[in-house]
């Protein structure tokens, strides 16, 4: 990992610089040929929302929450997936006038991702390579932007010969800015020491075990994070009273015991750190990040995230009703950040998560604690809603995703059950979006988002969704 922290915070452009000079592959990585350039171009859009190249997601490849990101397509355009759903996609094309979308389905197997069977297959490149003929070019925009997208874009384009578009950063960005030790160094670097709650990386157990018994000394919870992962994926929180006392050995072995049962294969480093107290709210900035020559990042908006469980598991967001003092000072901390990664080759959208901790003082305190280097359970209903309403940002909206365990509910059923209330594109400006089919293998998943007037109008939606479940006899 790039060393990127410092005691004092730096000129924004001279730690970019710094970085590019310690790797300067995070700008060269954008070379996969004459056919191939990052932004958006002519032609129709790929649209993959295949999650699985994120560590410990494995439930990705048995997940409908790809079809998320077919709300984000056009008139023409297309939608690779793993699992179709014909219910799903006849409702985007009654309700949210997507009826012109051509869907393929993937046929690879669990362990592969979406694009890098794509790349691999020449059949389908060759289809691909047609349609971008046809359109005179093509753009693949991704959930995840990785090597495979850009040896997917590079084999079209070599087919084709028309230049591909990658709407996405480049692949060594993408990896850096997903990995929350390195982020937490970069906040670090940018805003000073204060920017992160302490943060240490452990390159084996017994030096995670030791970190974890050094933190519970200064701090009533611990945190431990697979630090590639995605959310509360991969996160361990422990009581500090429990650790304090315990044998290296044995917190050793329990320490091992829970991350192999989420999936976790032995890579190093794990991040250890304090679990924040007193946190008064978990904000999210969405970010814009044009090319460095197109202007300074944007913040499209702040949200307030809804988490649940030990492991601050994400279940759902609205917009930011923090004052505006404190939303100003996430907005100007985030564009920093933002900024820096943008001069490091970020393209496209990203957002910065935080916490919001009461001091002594009574004081707010920001803590930044990763960068969604990649689509997201906020961007995309955030961008689909604005899209879906004729580019008219919406008053308000909430937004849900959260799993109903032991629950079986069909695609069909879920939208039997809310008709009455589905937005329909053309038709109103307020109502609720489904985002994806409620299939998953843990239970019934619901993934919506309200459009409304007024805050009170889009949570109340939700909550009616929610108790149409739950009474007796409902779907």
């Amino acid at each position: 990992m790039p060393a990127v922290s410092s005691p004092q915070p730096c000129c924004d452009e001279t730690v970019a610089k710094e970085l590019l000079r310690d790797d300067p592959t995070l700008i060269s990585s954008l070379d996969f040929g004459a056919f191939v350039r990052q932004g958006v171009g002519t032609g129709p859009s790929l649209l993959i929302g295949d999650q699985s190249e994120i560590p410990l997601l494995a439930a990705a490849t048995r997940s409908h929450l790809e079809y998320r990101m077919a709300l984000l397509a056009h008139p023409g355009d297309h939608v690779m997936l793993r699992h179709r759903d014909r219910d799903f996609e006849e409702y985007l094309g009654t309700h949210l006038g997507l009826a012109e979308l051509t869907f393929h389905k993937a046929g690879c197997c669990s362990r592969a991702s979406v694009t890098q069977w794509a790349w691999s297959h020449p059949k389908r490149v060759a289809g691909f390579a047609q349609l971008a003929e046809q359109g005179g070019g093509l753009t693949i925009k991704s959930y995840l932007t990785t090597g495979h997208t850009w040896r997917l874009a590079q084999a079209i384009g070599q087919t084709s010969k028309q230049i591909i578009h990658v709407y996405g950063p480049s692949l060594r960005i993408t990896g850096w800015s997903n990995d929350k030790l390195w982020f937490a160094q970069l906040a670090r670097r940018v805003l000073g020491t204060e920017a992160t709650p302490p943060t240490r990386a452990a390159y084996g157990p017994a030096a995670a075990a030791g970190l974890v018994r050094q933190i519970s000394k200064m701090s009533d919870q611990v945190i431990v994070k697979v630090p590639d992962s995605a959310g509360s994926t991969g996160n361990m929180r422990l009581d500090s009273m429990s650790v304090r006392g315990r044998p290296l050995r044995d917190l050793k072995q329990m320490l091992l015991s829970r991350l192999y049962a989420v999936g976790w294969h032995d890579s190093y480093p794990v991040l250890v750190g304090v679990w924040d107290r007193n946190v008064v709210c978990s904000p999210s900035v969405q970010l814009w990040l044009p090319h460095l020559s197109a202007g300074q990042p944007v913040v499209e908006g702040i949200f307030e995230q809804r988490v649940q469980t030990s492991a601050a598991q994400f279940v759902g967001a609205s917009r930011s009703a923090l004052g505006r003092e404190i939303q100003a000072s996430l907005r100007r901390e985030g564009t920093r950040i933002a900024t820096v990664l943008q001069q490091l080759g970020y393209y496209g959208r990203c957002s910065l998560d935080a916490v919001i901790c009461r001091t002594k003082d009574q004081s707010p305190l920001i803590h930044w604690i990763e960068c969604n280097g990649r689509w997201g359970a906020v961007s995309i209903p955030v961008t689909a809603a604005r899209q879906l309403l004729r580019h008219r940002r919406p008053s308000a909206m909430s937004i849900l995703q959260e799993v109903l365990p032991d629950r079986d509910i069909s695609t069909q059923q879920l939208m039997q059950g809310v008709r009455d209330m589905l937005l329909k594109v053309g038709r109103d400006t307020s109502g609720l979006i489904v985002l994806s089919p409620p299939s998953n293998p843990k239970g019934a998943l619901l993934n919506l988002c309200a459009v409304a007037e007024t805050q009170s109008a889009a949570d109340t939606m939700l909550d009616e969704v929610m108790n149409r479940l739950t009474k007796s006899g409902q779907m």
